[in-house]
Order: C-alpha cells, then structure tokens, then sequence
C-alpha cells in the first residue's frame, strides 16, 4: 500500500512540473521596447569652462634667484610697473662693486700709460737733442781736425772722448729698444699684438747690440793705437750719429702706446657691459606688473625661487568678456572657429542658459588633469558670449573666474530614425535588430549609421512606427517569442 502511495505522489510531482513548464513556455517575454520614430540625432558633449574678462597676461622673471618678498595677492588689482615680487640682489650688487672696482684699476692703468708715454717722449727729445748737439761738433772737429789741435795727443784724446759718445749713444738705444721689446711681449701675450711685430722688436734688439759692440770694438782699436785715419774716423761717428737720430726721429712720430692703450681700453669696455648687464638684473631684481590689471593666480606664493622658464603671476587685463575652455584631443578637429555652441550658468534658483561662438582655438595641446587625478591631452579655446553681460533680460552676471558649462554639438539632423545602442546585436558580422511584430520578436538585419552618446541612426531595414526591443541581449529572446511591453 506505501508503494502505491510513493508512486501517486511522484505522478502527481511529474504532471505538476511538465504542466508549469508549458505555462512557463507558452507565457509572453517581458520586454522594453521603443517605436521607432523620426527625432533629432545630435551627438555633443560639454566641458567646463572658466570666464576670463579680459585677457591674460603672463609675468616672467628675467633672471632666477630666491625670492625676497611678495607685495601682491591673488585677486588684487595692480597698476603697470607696480612691484609684484623681489629677488634677493645681494650676490650681484657685490659683484657689481668688483667689476667697478676692476674698471677703476684699468682706468689707472691707462692714465698711467699715457704718463709713461709722455716721459719716454720727454726723454727720446732729450737724447735727440744731445745726439744732434753731437753731430755738430763732430762736424766742426771734422772740418778744423788739421789745424785745431796742437798735436797728435790731442787728436788720439778727441777721437776717444767721440767714440764714448757714440758708445753712449749707442747704449741709450740698446735700453730704448729693449723696453719697447718687453712692452710687446706682453702685448702679444694679451693677443693684441701680431707676431711680425714681436720678431720686429727682437731684431732691433738684436741690431742695437751689434751696433753697441762694434762702437767698444772701434773704441778697443783707438786706444791700441790701431792706424784710424782722421776723416774714415770721422764719417764712422757722423754715420752713426746720423742713424740714431733717424731712429728716434721715427719713434717720436709713431704713437708707441696705442696697442697698449687698445688693450686696456678693450677691457674696460667688457667690464662696463658686465657692469651694465648686472646694473639691469639688480633692477629686475624687483618683479614689476607689464599692464594694469588683475592678479588673478599668484604662482610666486607657492615656492621660495623664481625660474626664468616658471610665470611669476598671471595678470587678467580689464576688456571683453571671454569663456576659456579646454577640449579632448579626439574632439577638437570636429571643432572650427564661428561654429555655435550653447553656454549654462549654473544657479541655486535657476539655471541660466545662453549662446556662444568659437572665436579662437588654440594651436597645441596642453596637459589637464581631472578631479580624479587623470592626465588629459587637451587644447584651448575662446568663447564670446552672445548675451549683453549685466543688461536687462536674464540680469546675467559674468564675473572673473566663473564657471560655465559649454556644450558643444558635433552632428545635428532633424528627421533621422535613432535607436538606442542596447538595441542593435551582432550575428553573422551584420547588425540586427529584435522587431516587434504581431506580438512576437522577429530578427531583422539593418544597416547603421552615426553612433551617438546612447543611440544609434539606423540608415535602412526599419521602418517609421515599427517597434524594437530595446535590450537586444535578453536570454530569452528568439525568432517568434510571444512578447509584451515591460
């Protein structure tokens, strides 16, 4: 009997699960569906942009150093060469006073060289003087050298006395040209003067030294009594003589100082730039504003140095109002300047909405990052409002650095069939759809267009007033499933 019993109940089990399987079966799939009209297809998309009521300027330093002291704030307004920020100038004021120190020691140098220029004048004047004095006794005791003496002693005295004026003479060269040859050494090792010059000095040298020898050999050879007559003796001292006073004749008519004075002059000249160039950085030591304007992001409050590469403050200049914005790289080429754009200002009571016009894009793109931290490549832009800021109607207010939602419109058709991106699947590499027909799905190959945030343009294979399913991947759709709108 408690057989009977077990196999009754699992019959009954059995029929009960078979019976609720066709229900389960033979009941309509619940479904979202939307009919196919025609809309307008709009792709866009918005970014935040910042109002700007007149135009930015950059302030750079023109060199880096530690910052001294900030007279400045954000949202100050300046006045042109008003001080902004100062750099410590102590290390240039002291190597200014060095500099001007060296500039003082070359000017001594040079008013010493022209003091030592005009004594070797004064004394070249004086040994041609005592060289021509010389020349004319030697004439005269040429000229009387048969009768003027009273015997041959005094005529051996009298060509001595003469051969030690020449060797004096000779001396007095030998110094001169020796000095000169010291003097362009150190010119040429200055590279002011060329070698020929230098090799020009030393064989003067080298020729006063013979001279000098041969006079203390003539002189050697008269007091051996050695056969000299009157007039070769003569003419030797004349011709010496002569020469000497040539020599210093073409000395005195050359300026003997103007390489020396070239040098100097040519360092005193690099250390007055050297002067001026720290004379104009200890000036831009003191940071001043380039225009009248508005402090509107104080980058120097944020660290103790100033780089030349690094902006010390941007400066907002009163003038048109401006909404600056930046956008994606994968959007700006669909972007052009005089292209429309709608503009919302975001308020407690109500939001604000208004037009704008692309007036300027930028020509490279700029690192951003977003709330989260996220690194984007994006590009500038320049909005001009179409809207009177502070005049009548919406009683708009514009101020510097308000937000501004501005929304861009890449595509806009009127009369397209659009259906949401959920409802196109993929079968065999061909796009479908689930149509609703007569109550059951039915798969239908169609052809898409522009892919928008959400939707999708379909170009053909739907028709106006067919109805879709809007999530193309429900498990329980198939080809001729009952269904029913959700």
């Amino acid at each position: 009997m408690k057989k009977h019993v077990k196999y009754i109940l699992l019959a009954v089990i059995i029929i009960c699960a078979a019976v609720g399987g066709g229900v389960y079966y033979t009941l309509p799939l619940s479904v979202r569906m939307v009919e196919v009209v025609p809309q307008t297809a709009e792709l866009n998309f918005t970014e935040q942009g910042t109002v700007r009521t007149g135009r930015a300027v950059l302030v750079f330093p023109a060199f880096h150093g530690e910052i001294s002291q900030i007279f400045v704030a954000e949202g100050q307004a300046v006045s042109a060469g008003e001080p902004l920020v100062s750099v410590k100038a102590d290390s240039l004021i002291l190597r200014l006073e060095q500099v001007n120190n060296g500039i003082r020691g070359l000017e001594a140098q040079l008013e010493n060289v022209e003091i030592e220029a005009e004594n070797t004048r004064s004394r070249l004047n004086s040994t041609l003087q005592s060289l021509r004095g010389e020349l004319r006794a030697v004439d005269a005791q040429a000229n009387m050298s048969g009768m003027a003496f009273a015997n041959q002693q005094e005529v051996y005295n009298e060509q001595i006395r003469l051969q030690q004026v020449v060797i004096a003479s000779h001396e007095n060269e030998l110094a001169r040209v020796s000095e000169t040859l010291e003097r362009t050494e150190i010119l040429y090792e200055g590279g002011v003067v060329p070698l020929v010059e230098l090799t020009s000095a030393r064989t003067a040298v080298s020729v006063a030294q013979a001279n000098l020898e041969a006079a203390n050999t003539q002189l050697a050879v008269i007091v051996a009594g050695a056969g000299v007559s009157d007039t070769e003796h003569f003419e030797g001292i004349r011709a010496s003589l002569t020469a000497q006073i040539e020599g210093l004749n073409a000395q005195l008519s050359q300026d003997s100082t103007a390489a020396a004075r070239a040098l100097i002059e040519s360092q005193i000249a690099v250390e007055q730039l050297t002067a001026e160039q720290l004379r104009q950085e200890i000036a831009n030591a003191v940071i001043t504003a380039p225009v009248d304007g508005i402090i509107t992001t104080l980058h120097a409050q944020n660290t103790n140095m100033l780089s030349a590469a690094t902006p010390v403050a941007e400066i907002t200049t009163s003038g048109e109002t401006e909404i600056h914005v930046y956008v994606s790289t994968q959007d700006i080429n669909s972007i052009k300047v005089g292209d429309s754009v709608n503009l919302t200002l975001r308020q407690r009571a109500e939001d604000i909405h208004f037009s704008g016009v692309v007036t300027e894009i930028e020509n490279a793109a700029v690192v951003r990052f977003t709330a989260l931290g996220v690194e984007e490549r994006k590009v500038g832009l320049r909005i001009l409002p179409q809207i009177a800021v502070d005049e009548g109607g919406l009683g708009l207010v514009l101020g510097d650095g308000f937000a501004v939602d501005v929304t861009f419109s890449l595509f806009r058709e009127e009369g397209r069939l659009i259906v949401p991106r959920t409802a196109v699947f993929k079968a065999d590499g061909r796009d479908m759809v689930w149509i609703v027909d007569g109550g059951r799905a039915r798969a239908a190959y169609v052809v898409t267009g522009m892919e928008l945030r959400t939707d999708v343009i379909i170009e053909s294979g739907v028709e106006v007033g067919q109805v879709v399913v809007v999530n193309a991947n429900n498990e329980g759709l198939r080809d001729g499933v009952r269904v029913v709108r959700e």
